[in-house]
């Protein structure tokens, strides 16, 4: 037996998740190797480095597996280089690399989470697709470029050096942050260091500081995961519970399971601050911010009360790449709504074939439409903001929509976290299928109703023209 073999006899862990879990930490002795003898050398002594760390450890996660990744460079030097600025290049783009992640999902597809070369696969996947758009603004007239486009477009043809360091890179070829490749060049280049040329200590304290974040909510989930396992959801001791209960056991156990992915989140955000990747800039008071490849906002996530405040908190360079690469980009559909479903739905696709995961997304739209709808009506109500916004009425506001988010995405997470239809489907029957009632049912007819029996404020003359000029942007 192994070294990785018997801490997993130790930890109960498997041996696949310690070896992420040790490839994740060892992001900070790399860090400082980095930041120690290669941060003033020339970038291709650095992307050599960068190549060579993240051939290792994706061999030492996933063996000959590796050659998944080096096939996608492959792909991306040809579709950048000689495919580039054109429609064809977008397309291409989605079938090698989200075709070739489909393909692994379809092979190695089984009743539990498994970590396989899939799992870093599936980061790589969406930093090469933004690396072809990306590329593909560069090579548009400024002009027709919108202000997010203009931040993240490729003027020029990457070498096959340079996109290996970039889907390579230890910090973010395993389990993210996602990145664009400007923000890469300007790390690589040096603009993070201070005016000496030097890499500045201000990042030790956020970088400490983000890892004993991440360690506090690993040992949260790894409690939790003994207190509420999986299989209690299929249990007699659950479905005996009341209906409160029980949709209460379900919040509290999403809660746990998501810090899973929070202290994945803070452990390589840490490791990157502490490289240097993560500098995003000068305060107004001319310190350094370290915020750079943020994926947890932690006080957002914690106490946030509607559904925005939770979907900006988490995963956030996944949904950046969301918003501006898939979102803003379908302008053309001329319907939020239609753009918010074609994004939700790229992103279901991108997580794998589950129905589960499409159904989660699904309530997401549901949820946030309602919110949408709610906020609407108390904007158009007389009285409605003004009796919300009194320093009396905060606290329960609060209260209510961190209960009415908290109950709604762990119903949602049943779906995505048990992923098998036939472990999800009778813990969601327990629960009488609470979140599509609400969300698809009975707030549409309620909205139907308050729309028509609710006063609104009259609308002032001057209000008519500019309506129909917004209407028209």
């Amino acid at each position: 037996m192994g070294v990785i073999g018997a801490l997993s006899e130790v930890t109960s862990a498997s041996e696949d998740a310690l070896r992420l879990l040790l490839s994740v930490l060892a992001g900070y002795p790399l860090a400082v190797l980095h930041r120690t003898f290669f941060y003033n050398k020339s970038q291709q002594i650095q992307q050599i480095f960068f190549v060579v760390v993240g051939i290792a450890l994706w061999y030492f996660n996933c063996g000959t597996a590796v050659i998944h990744p080096l096939l996608s460079i492959l792909a991306a030097y040809f579709i950048t280089n000689f495919m580039r600025g054109t429609e064809a290049s977008i397309y291409a783009a989605h079938i090698v690399f989200l075709g070739h992640l489909l393909f692994g999902y379809w092979h190695h597809e089984t009743d539990t989470y498994d970590i396989t070369w899939t799992t870093p696969f599936c980061i790589m996947t969406l930093r090469f697709i933004g690396l072809v758009m990306d590329i593909y603004d560069g090579a548009q007239k400024p002009e027709t470029l919108k202000p997010d486009q203009k931040l993240t477009a490729i003027a020029d043809k990457p070498s096959l050096l340079e996109i290996a360091a970039f889907g390579l890179f230890f910090q973010g070829t395993l389990v993210g942050p996602q990145f664009t490749l400007s923000k890469f060049r300007s790390f690589v280049g040096g603009e993070w260091l201070d005016a000496d040329g030097t890499p500045p200590k201000s990042a030790f304290l956020p970088s400490i500081g983000r890892f004993l974040a991440g360690c506090t909510y690993m040992v949260l989930h790894q409690w939790g995961q003994f207190w509420i396992p999986d299989a209690y959801f299929n249990s007699d001791a659950f479905n005996s519970l009341s209906f409160f209960w029980r949709w209460s056991w379900v919040t509290l156990w999403f809660r746990l399971t998501m810090y899973k992915y929070c202290a994945m989140w803070l452990i390589t955000e840490g490791a990157s601050i502490l490289s240097g990747l993560g500098h995003n800039g000068k305060d107004k008071g001319g310190e350094d911010k370290w915020d750079g490849v943020r994926d947890l906002h932690i006080i957002k996530w914690e106490t946030g009360h509607d559904y925005n405040s939770v979907v900006e908190s988490f995963n956030c360079g996944t949904n950046t790449f969301a918003k501006n690469h898939i979102h803003r980009r379908l302008r053309w559909l001329n319907s939020k709504l239609a753009s918010h479903v074609v994004t939700l739905s790229y992103l279901a696709i991108w997580h794998g074939y589950h129905l589960g995961y499409f159904l989660l997304f699904g309530i997401e739209l549901g949820c946030v439409q309602a919110q949408n709808q709610l906020y609407a009506l108390i904007k158009r109500t007389p009285g409605w903001s003004e009796a919300i916004s009194q320093p009396i009425a905060r606290p329960f506001i609060w209260l209510f929509g961190k209960i009415t988010i908290s109950y709604s995405m762990g119903f949602a997470f049943l779906m995505f976290g048990l992923i098998k239809t036939k472990y999800w489907i009778g813990p969601v029957k327990s629960l009488y299928f609470i979140g599509f009632i609400i969300y698809f049912v009975a707030w549409p007819i309620l909205h139907i109703v308050l729309l028509r029996t609710l006063p609104r404020h009259p609308k002032k003359p001057e209000e008519a023209p500019a309506a129909e000029a917004k209407k028209e942007l």
